[in-house]
Protein backbone atom coordinates (compact mmCIF):
# COMPACT_ATOMS: atom_id res chain seq x y z
CA UNK A 1 0.00 0.00 0.00
CA UNK A 2 3.05 2.72 0.92
CA UNK A 3 3.80 3.57 -2.37
CA UNK A 4 7.61 5.07 -3.00
CA UNK A 5 8.81 8.08 -4.55
CA UNK A 6 11.25 8.02 -7.17
CA UNK A 7 13.64 10.72 -7.59
CA UNK A 8 16.39 10.29 -10.66
CA UNK A 9 19.44 11.50 -9.63
CA UNK A 10 22.79 12.29 -12.12
CA UNK A 11 21.56 9.76 -14.51
CA UNK A 12 20.45 6.84 -11.82
CA UNK A 13 17.17 6.19 -9.91
CA UNK A 14 17.05 5.79 -5.88
CA UNK A 15 13.88 5.93 -3.53
CA UNK A 16 13.13 8.25 -0.88
CA UNK A 17 11.18 6.64 2.00
CA UNK A 18 9.06 8.79 4.46
CA UNK A 19 9.41 8.55 7.66
CA UNK A 20 6.33 6.70 8.11
CA UNK A 21 7.59 3.95 5.76
CA UNK A 22 10.95 3.41 7.77
CA UNK A 23 9.09 3.29 10.84
CA UNK A 24 6.80 0.52 9.36
CA UNK A 25 9.76 -1.39 8.21
CA UNK A 26 11.23 -1.90 11.38
CA UNK A 27 8.69 -1.78 13.97
CA UNK A 28 5.37 -2.41 12.47
CA UNK A 29 2.16 -0.85 11.69
CA UNK A 30 0.89 -0.74 15.28
CA UNK A 31 4.18 0.19 17.10
CA UNK A 32 4.75 2.58 14.62
CA UNK A 33 1.41 4.04 14.51
CA UNK A 34 2.06 4.62 18.38
CA UNK A 35 5.73 5.84 18.41
CA UNK A 36 5.12 8.38 15.21
CA UNK A 37 1.59 10.05 16.76
CA UNK A 38 3.64 10.21 20.17
CA UNK A 39 5.91 12.58 19.16
CA UNK A 40 4.76 14.42 16.38
CA UNK A 41 3.62 17.79 16.34
CA UNK A 42 1.89 20.28 14.64
CA UNK A 43 -0.34 17.18 12.98
CA UNK A 44 -3.57 18.09 13.66
CA UNK A 45 -4.11 17.35 9.19
CA UNK A 46 -2.86 13.96 10.00
CA UNK A 47 -5.48 13.00 13.47
CA UNK A 48 -8.23 14.56 11.25
CA UNK A 49 -7.66 12.44 8.18
CA UNK A 50 -6.97 9.36 10.48
CA UNK A 51 -10.39 10.03 12.37
CA UNK A 52 -12.55 10.68 8.84
CA UNK A 53 -11.24 7.63 6.80
CA UNK A 54 -11.00 5.54 9.87
CA UNK A 55 -7.55 4.25 9.15
CA UNK A 56 -4.26 4.00 11.78
CA UNK A 57 -2.50 7.25 12.46
CA UNK A 58 1.12 6.09 10.66
CA UNK A 59 -1.11 5.77 7.32
CA UNK A 60 -2.94 8.89 7.30
CA UNK A 61 0.93 10.51 8.29
CA UNK A 62 1.68 8.75 5.35
CA UNK A 63 -0.89 9.78 3.30
CA UNK A 64 -0.30 13.60 4.27
CA UNK A 65 3.49 13.72 3.47
CA UNK A 66 2.57 12.27 -0.12
CA UNK A 67 -0.47 13.88 -1.17
CA UNK A 68 -0.46 17.02 1.05
CA UNK A 69 3.15 17.36 0.77
CA UNK A 70 3.54 17.50 4.38
CA UNK A 71 7.23 17.18 6.10
CA UNK A 72 7.18 15.83 9.62
CA UNK A 73 6.52 18.36 12.37
CA UNK A 74 5.40 21.02 10.12
CA UNK A 75 1.90 21.94 9.42
CA UNK A 76 -0.06 21.31 5.57
CA UNK A 77 -1.75 23.74 3.36
CA UNK A 78 -4.98 21.63 3.44
CA UNK A 79 -6.34 24.92 0.86
CA UNK A 80 -3.99 23.90 -1.85
CA UNK A 81 -4.01 20.42 -1.45
CA UNK A 82 -6.63 18.46 -0.85
CA UNK A 83 -9.46 20.19 -3.19
CA UNK A 84 -7.57 18.04 -5.61
CA UNK A 85 -7.64 14.98 -3.98
CA UNK A 86 -11.01 13.19 -5.27
CA UNK A 87 -10.79 9.48 -3.43
CA UNK A 88 -8.17 8.38 -0.50
CA UNK A 89 -8.03 5.04 1.37
CA UNK A 90 -11.58 3.82 -1.08
CA UNK A 91 -14.00 6.59 -0.13
CA UNK A 92 -14.49 9.83 -2.06
CA UNK A 93 -14.03 12.98 -0.74
CA UNK A 94 -16.01 16.09 -1.76
CA UNK A 95 -15.50 19.43 -1.00
CA UNK A 96 -18.57 21.51 0.10
CA UNK A 97 -19.28 24.81 -0.52
CA UNK A 98 -19.70 27.35 -3.94
CA UNK A 99 -17.38 29.13 -6.28
CA UNK A 100 -17.62 32.55 -5.93
CA UNK A 101 -16.86 34.75 -9.39
CA UNK A 102 -13.05 35.45 -9.88
CA UNK A 103 -12.23 32.46 -7.47
CA UNK A 104 -11.19 28.80 -7.41
CA UNK A 105 -11.60 28.77 -3.86
CA UNK A 106 -14.53 27.04 -1.95
CA UNK A 107 -17.02 29.36 0.26
CA UNK A 108 -19.03 27.31 3.54
CA UNK A 109 -22.00 29.27 3.63
CA UNK A 110 -25.48 29.43 5.22
CA UNK A 111 -28.59 31.60 4.72
CA UNK A 112 -29.15 34.09 7.79
CA UNK A 113 -32.23 36.64 7.62
CA UNK A 114 -30.54 40.06 8.88
CA UNK A 115 -31.37 43.91 8.58
CA UNK A 116 -30.24 45.75 5.97
CA UNK A 117 -30.20 49.61 5.41
CA UNK A 118 -30.80 50.82 2.22
CA UNK A 119 -31.82 53.62 0.32
CA UNK A 120 -35.42 54.02 -0.78
CA UNK A 121 -35.81 56.25 -4.08
CA UNK A 122 -39.49 56.23 -2.97
CA UNK A 123 -39.52 57.31 0.17
CA UNK A 124 -36.11 59.94 -0.28
CA UNK A 125 -34.41 58.33 2.66
CA UNK A 126 -32.26 55.18 4.58
CA UNK A 127 -34.91 52.31 5.32
CA UNK A 128 -34.50 49.37 7.20
CA UNK A 129 -35.10 46.01 4.94
CA UNK A 130 -35.02 42.17 5.95
CA UNK A 131 -33.23 39.94 3.54
CA UNK A 132 -31.36 36.79 3.67
CA UNK A 133 -27.77 37.46 3.49
CA UNK A 134 -25.01 34.17 3.09
CA UNK A 135 -23.10 34.08 6.10
CA UNK A 136 -20.21 31.51 7.26
CA UNK A 137 -20.74 28.73 9.36
CA UNK A 138 -19.55 28.76 12.73
CA UNK A 139 -18.41 24.87 14.29
CA UNK A 140 -21.28 24.47 16.47
CA UNK A 141 -23.75 25.57 13.37
CA UNK A 142 -22.04 23.52 10.73
CA UNK A 143 -22.17 20.30 13.96
CA UNK A 144 -26.03 21.37 13.94
CA UNK A 145 -26.20 21.60 10.41
CA UNK A 146 -24.04 18.28 9.46
CA UNK A 147 -24.64 15.67 11.98
CA UNK A 148 -24.54 12.43 10.13
CA UNK A 149 -21.59 11.42 8.37
CA UNK A 150 -17.71 12.21 8.26
CA UNK A 151 -15.99 15.33 7.49
CA UNK A 152 -12.79 17.44 7.54
CA UNK A 153 -13.39 20.33 9.02
CA UNK A 154 -10.53 23.52 8.88
CA UNK A 155 -10.74 26.69 10.36
CA UNK A 156 -8.01 29.09 10.89
CA UNK A 157 -4.84 27.23 10.70
CA UNK A 158 -5.91 23.99 12.12
CA UNK A 159 -8.16 21.26 11.05
CA UNK A 160 -10.10 18.41 12.66
CA UNK A 161 -12.69 15.65 12.11
CA UNK A 162 -16.87 15.89 12.59
CA UNK A 163 -17.76 12.19 13.21
CA UNK A 164 -21.58 11.45 13.01
CA UNK A 165 -22.08 14.73 15.19
CA UNK A 166 -18.81 14.79 17.07
CA UNK A 167 -15.61 16.19 17.14
CA UNK A 168 -12.72 14.11 16.56
CA UNK A 169 -9.56 15.48 16.66
CA UNK A 170 -6.81 17.56 19.59
CA UNK A 171 -7.98 17.85 23.00
CA UNK A 172 -9.63 20.85 23.37
CA UNK A 173 -11.54 21.31 19.93
CA UNK A 174 -14.96 19.92 20.86
CA UNK A 175 -14.57 23.45 23.07
CA UNK A 176 -13.84 26.31 20.74
CA UNK A 177 -16.77 25.95 18.90
CA UNK A 178 -17.65 29.40 17.69
CA UNK A 179 -14.60 29.93 15.47
CA UNK A 180 -15.57 30.50 11.57
CA UNK A 181 -15.53 27.32 9.47
CA UNK A 182 -12.94 27.89 6.79
CA UNK A 183 -13.81 24.63 4.45
CA UNK A 184 -15.62 21.55 5.10
CA UNK A 185 -14.75 18.02 2.96
CA UNK A 186 -17.19 14.81 3.12
CA UNK A 187 -15.76 11.69 3.08
CA UNK A 188 -18.02 8.52 2.09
Amino acid sequence: MLVRLLILNKGYMSYKRTEAQRLITKFGIPEASSMLSNKEENDCVVRAVSHAFDVDYIKAHHFCEMKLHRKSGKGTYTSWYLPNIKQAFGKKIKQLGKTRKYSDYKWITRPQKSKVEKWSNAKSKWVTKREIVQVPYKVNEFVKAHSEGNYIITVKGHAFALIDGVIKGNWRDDKRLTRKVNSAYKVS
